[in-house]
């Protein structure tokens, strides 16, 4: 058996996890780290004396150095019909079925909003979020020729500030619907994770 650690200070969590097991009396079960590591990560943690029986190494060993990679993973936001998310440090998500407004002023994007799936946008905004799957196939989404065409055509509506090298941070907000239920499922979770501390330190139950 091993408890698998992917966020947040895994020396601090690893230490925490070995402890725990220990009381338990489970000293034979392993603890394995992953999340983006390379070996400059591990050489750290075991320097730092983290408690870690073996590391999962993806992205850093698939590719160079040199070759641009899209690092993402899967998060669930509903399980059952209820909204969940994740609240570990750096990686904590917002809850529920969403769709994401764009805002437009003079013919340039002012600026985005995330929403619940079932709120209305803002006046005026464009929804971003379409079906990219029906069914188990996938829908058409146009030629090549005409990504290229739409993907200029986005370019061209950012702002100069958010076309430079040293671009200005592109105004992305939260709706006050979505911000309210990140607050009840937060603090429903933090409550569980609260009572549950002394068999779950990693805080994973509800990721």
């Amino acid at each position: 058996m091993h408890e698998l650690l992917d966020s947040g200070d895994l020396r601090d969590l690893s230490l925490g996890v070995r402890r725990v097991l220990d009381d338990a009396g489970l000293p034979d079960v392993t603890i394995f780290a992953s999340g983006g590591l390379g070996e400059e990560d591990v050489a750290r943690l075991l320097g730092d004396g983290a408690p870690i029986d073996g590391f999962g190494i993806g992205s850093k060993l698939g590719v160079s150095v040199d070759a641009p990679f899209l690092d993402m993973a899967y998060k669930l936001v509903s399980f059952d019909g209820r909204p969940v998310l994740k609240l570990s440090a750096g990686k904590a998500t917002l809850p529920g079925s969403k769709q994401v407004w764009r805002r437009s002023e003079g013919g340039l994007f002012a600026g985005d909003v995330i929403a619940l799936a079932v709120e209305d946008g803002p006046p005026g905004a464009e929804s971003l979020l379409r079906p990219a799957m029906t069914g188990g196939e996938r829908v058409e989404t146009g030629t090549l020729e005409e990504a290229r065409v739409r993907v200029a055509a986005q370019r061209a509506a950012l702002a100069p500030d958010h076309r430079r090298l040293d671009a200005a941070p592109y105004p992305v907000e939260v709706s006050s619907e979505l911000d309210s239920l990140r607050e009840i499922v937060g603090s429903r979770l933090r409550m569980r994770s609260g009572e549950a501390a002394q068999l779950d330190p990693t805080g994973g139950e509800g990721q």
